[in-house]
């Protein structure tokens, strides 16, 4: 009779058990679904491609509260937002720490996972941390010698030399990795002042990619090659993409000021400033416009408020010498 008490007592407990199981197996699968679309929507790279990725990867954690490489998911994508934004002068520090809370909450998860250290890799190198980056990436590498993105960050957080082997395996084993392309770009861009090529990187990865940042990458580097033309056409693309791009609207105010486009480029600097009042470049190019304009009271005080803005950043010395020179030379005072 006890024994079959036991049993009978047993007997839900197992069925409850087996139902949890069961009912686990499902949210995971759910999770795993959710993300794998949110990963997709993400490699994208376009503002959409970002938001739909969000929303899959928070539907991931609803599903399951404890899908780590959900969790990683938002922690990458955060941190390349906050990076762009940092490069570009807008507000950056949400993302930031929107990064870092939900890669926390990975690590304490599941730290071991691919997914989850290579969404750290990526952080370290937004972070500006080459050496965790370069740590991060060579542990899966380790693993997984044809991780295409762990190769890309490797060669990123090894200075980005254009001929390096890290980044020539990771373009064969994906043709299409938009960051790998992006990071060609801006190093023939930025190290090599090789404008031709960045261009052709940038059109490469745009055309994979068709965002706001991507034209405008491509619009300036078009820019210092004398295609002014062409570039003014790649800044609208980005602005009929994403009507509220300071950036695009900045850069393409200096083309039309080499264009000798006068009121184009005030036009154009104008709604820059608005939408991003701490771009210095909007400040010095809109001084500059209304210098060439003939117009020496708003290009005083414009050169001015750029010395302001830029005080202690040793980076845009010669922009402050021509600022000085120019103020001097229209009969003002420099602050």
């Amino acid at each position: 009779m006890r024994s079959l008490i036991l049993g009978l007592l047993l007997l839900p407990i197992t069925i409850t058990a087996v139902q949890l199981e069961s009912t686990v197996a499902v949210a995971q699968t759910q999770a795993a679904q959710d993300y794998n679309k949110g990963r997709e929507a993400f490699l994208r790279f376009t503002p959409q491609g970002f938001d739909s990725a969000i929303a899959f990867y928070n539907k991931a954690i609803a599903a399951d509260p404890n899908y780590a490489p959900a969790y990683a998911g938002l922690g990458e994508l955060y941190s390349f937002r906050g990076f762009y934004r940092y490069e570009v002068k807008e507000d950056y520090e949400q993302y930031y720490i929107d990064s870092y809370k939900n890669m926390k909450k990975a690590l304490s998860i599941n730290p071991n996972l691919e997914s989850v250290q290579l969404a750290l890799a990526y952080t370290y190198l937004h972070l500006s941390d080459e050496k965790y980056a370069n740590i991060t990436a060579q542990g899966i590498l380790a693993k997984n010698p044809n991780n295409a993105e762990a190769l890309y960050i490797l060669w990123s957080a090894k200075g980005q030399k254009p001929n390096s082997p890290e980044i020539r395996k990771a373009l064969e084993l994906n043709p299409n990795l938009v960051p790998a392309l992006i990071g060609l770009g801006t190093a023939y861009y930025k190290k090599h002042r090789s404008f031709n090529q960045a261009a052709n990187y940038y059109s490469r990865a745009a055309e994979i990619a068709p965002s706001p940042q991507l034209y405008n990458y491509l619009g300036t580097a078009l820019t210092y090659q004398g295609y002014y033309t062409q570039a003014v056409n790649k800044f609208q693309k980005a602005i009929e993409l994403d009507p509220k791009y300071a950036s695009a609207y900045r850069n393409m105010g200096i083309a039309y000021y080499y264009m000798n486009r006068v009121k184009d480029s005030v036009a154009a600097q104008q709604r820059a400033i608005a939408l991003n009042p701490n771009s210095p470049e909007a400040f010095f190019f809109i001084a500059q416009s209304y210098d060439k304009g003939k117009n020496p009271a708003q290009a005083i005080s414009y050169y001015n408020q750029f010395l302001t803005l830029v005080s202690g950043q040793d980076q845009y010395r010669t922009y402050v010498s021509t600022a000085k020179q120019r103020i001097a030379a229209l009969g003002g005072t420099s602050r």
